[in-house]
């Protein structure tokens, strides 16, 4: 049976990447079967009221479960003009708590993490073993503060084999010419509203890295592959990482390496699609 309400959403989000889309995607359909399985009936979110959906968030043990389903009923409200107030009081409360919650966690876990030298010591380290691979999806972690979606990527040999055109495709791309690599992120999350970012790369180790890479590739041979699942990216590019933090405790311990130095921090947001108080907010592991 068509639902009018879900295909309004989702036609409503049409511009959004598709991580955002998948998102709004998951977050519906966990509503809306918690109405069913509360009323023993189909509901649609809008016909529920604001009180009843809080209700029911509470039930999740997760502050993040209950903001996620807070955030879809105000989306799907302020689609058909309803009020939403007590929603967004509700949901502005709990981002406190979370706020308050994630610095305690935080602190906790700035006692327990690596200082960013090792990670860069650990990089060198796959260099000089040659597993080229992982030094790669090392050095972009280190060096542009990405996530693991970003880290998936094609490499080519010829600028004009990159797609270069927002929304044709989805991919990454590296073009690995004689004395630098172009770094093209199409796949990022914020995307839909940024459009393509572009590095341009001249380390030699990195330039040397990929070459190997790209050997292998050409000749179908195992060290070519960087994740050989792309469904498990997350599962593969954590493992590559120093003592699996994976790439979320690499960008704190950035954080806390650069407290200090704003434009950096500036210019690592924009690099992972984040904004400076959210990075104050729920990355900074040196706030005490």
């Amino acid at each position: 049976m068509s639902n009018p309400e879900y295909e309004k959403l989702m036609n409503s989000i049409n511009d959004k990447s598709d991580s955002t889309k998948k998102n709004y995607r998951l977050q519906y359909n966990k509503l809306y079967k918690i109405l069913l399985e509360e009323e023993g009936k189909e509901r649609l979110i809008q016909d529920v009221s604001q009180e009843k959906i809080i209700k029911l968030s509470k039930n999740e043990k997760s502050l993040n479960t209950q903001q996620a389903l807070l955030n879809i009923a105000i989306v799907v409200r302020k689609l058909y003009e309803m009020n939403t107030a007590l929603l967004v009081s509700v949901r502005d409360k709990n981002r406190t708590n979370l706020i308050e919650e994630t610095k305690e966690k935080n602190i906790i876990l700035s006692e327990n993490l690596p200082d960013y030298d090792e990670l860069k010591e650990y990089t060198e380290h796959l260099y000089d073993r040659s597993e080229w691979t992982d030094y790669i999806i090392n050095y972009l972690l280190l060096n542009f503060n990405v996530r693991n979606k970003d880290v998936v990527f094609d490499i080519v040999l010829r600028k004009k084999d990159v797609n270069l055109k927002d929304g044709d495709d989805n991919k990454n791309y590296i073009w690995l010419s004689k004395d630098k690599a172009v770094y093209y992120r199409k796949d990022y999350k914020t995307a839909w509203k940024n459009g393509m970012k572009q590095h341009v790369i001249k380390d030699k180790k990195f330039l040397t890295a990929l070459r190997r890479v790209f050997a292998c590739q050409k000749h179908n041979e195992a060290c070519g592959v960087f994740i050989p699942t792309l469904s498990q990216a997350d599962y593969y590019i954590k493992k590559a990482t120093y003592k699996n933090l994976g790439e979320g405790k690499y960008f704190k311990i950035a954080v806390k390496h650069f407290k200090n130095d704003l434009q950096k921090l500036k210019e690592m947001g924009e690099n992972r699609g984040t904004s400076l108080d959210t990075i104050s907010q729920f990355y900074d592991v040196a706030k005490q």
